[in-house]
């Protein structure tokens, strides 16, 4: 007696646990993509507050405290 197989659980043939598993993977790399933005956008933000910190500091020419700030 010859066994028949569904592809349904194989994704790469278009079976409909297949199409979950990627709206789930596509879920979960949308979610690391937005954490991965968040980050970014929290240390360019710090590091512009740097960038003006040493500006001002450049132009009081105060240098010691330049050096215990650095």
């Amino acid at each position: 007696m010859a066994s028949s197989v569904t592809d349904v659980d194989n994704p790469q043939q278009g079976g409909k646990k297949g199409k979950d598993n990627n709206k789930d993977l596509l879920v979960l790399v949308d979610h690391k993509l937005a954490e991965i933005n968040h980050s970014m956008s929290n240390l360019t933000g710090r590091l512009d507050d740097m960038e003006k910190r040493i500006e001002e500091l450049e132009s009081t020419r105060d240098f010691k405290e330049f050096r215990v700030e650095m």
